[in-house]
């Protein structure tokens, strides 16, 4: 296995072939940001209601914000963990603005609670419970629905915090290396994925309850499913990248033959897969959203927007 070295690739040092890859990746982030900008056009002109618009909007801006800021962590390697604390704060901001968007899909809190109280939620869920199918169901109260909403807020405070704690490491320049068991990072990482797990958990319980009321006409489950998905890629991806390069499972090659290359490797990975999460979630938000099930009183143009 070759030895990994401190420095960084200077641009000098790679191949034609490895330039187009890296020319590549900046035209897919810049393609990203570009689907987003026609998505901002499409909800001003289609979308009525202020409140779903500014709620789609921060839910949407993830992708873009995470392409843009992996392009930099891919020019300015040594600057990735900054580039996980920006991805990080905005991680938790989006997840927050997705539940407040279904709670407007569906009416308000007000509305909401009032149809959630009378049915059961099984807490065999996904990600951390799916097979405890000996756990009761839940009614969603408004105290439960209060303690829904901090466990979910938790990830938008904790995220930041532990990659602030990460960067603080960083510029001591001690633990700027691979990722093993005797390393801080390795277990801040653990932290992150627990929290986000949690918060995970705690946000399909509330979209299971919801999903009985409206998915079919609201396309929940997909909408959702991003989320998960973005989730799950700026978590769980960086730990177990870096874990295989800390064990060299991924050896040092070609321009990648730096300590840090596992962040080099994780952020060219987001660059493509945020490109298609934009495509896709372009797909599901630009359908027409239908008005909410006879249960409701309102529309679902009026009845989030009367609450302003």
């Amino acid at each position: 296995v070759p030895r990994c070295l401190n420095s960084v690739n200077s641009d000098k040092s790679l191949i034609p072939v490895e330039r187009a890859v890296f020319v590549g990746f900046f035209l897919i982030a810049v393609i990203t940001c570009g689907i987003f900008i026609e998505l901002w056009v499409y909800l001003h002109k289609n979308i009525s209601c202020q409140i779903i618009k500014d709620k789609t909007l921060m839910v949407l801006g993830l992708f873009p914000v995470i392409s843009i800021a992996c392009q930099l962590g891919t020019t300015v390697p040594r600057a990735a963990t900054l580039v996980d604390l920006v991805i990080a704060v905005y991680t938790g901001i989006s997840l927050f603005g997705f539940f407040h968007l279904t709670v407007a899909y569906l009416g308000g809190q007000n509305e909401l609670l009032d149809k959630l109280q009378f049915l059961e939620t099984p807490m065999s869920v996904g990600p951390c419970c799916c097979c405890c199918l000996c756990l009761p169901k839940l009614k969603i109260t408004k105290k439960v629905y209060t303690v829904l909403r901090v466990s979910i807020s938790q990830t938008m405070i904790l995220l930041p915090v532990l990659q602030f704690i990460n960067a603080v490491l960083w510029a001591d320049g001690k633990y700027y290396k691979e990722l093993n068991v005797h390393n801080p990072l390795f277990y801040i990482g653990i932290l992150m994925t627990i929290s986000t797990l949690t918060s995970l958990y705690v946000f399909n319980l509330l979209m299971r309850g919801s999903f009985q009321i409206a998915e079919r006409t609201l396309n929940l489950v997909p909408k959702y499913a991003m989320i998960i998905l973005c989730m799950v890629i700026t978590t769980l991806q960086p730990l177990i990248i870096e874990t295989l390069t800390g064990y060299n499972v991924i050896p040092c090659w070609s321009s990648f033959y730096w300590e840090g290359r596992a962040s080099e490797i994780d952020h060219m990975l987001k660059i493509l897969e945020m490109f298609i999460l934009m495509l896709v979630s372009r797909w599901y938000y630009r359908k027409p959203t239908p008005v909410l099930p006879m249960s409701f009183e309102n529309s679902l143009q009026e009845t989030p927007c009367m609450a302003e």
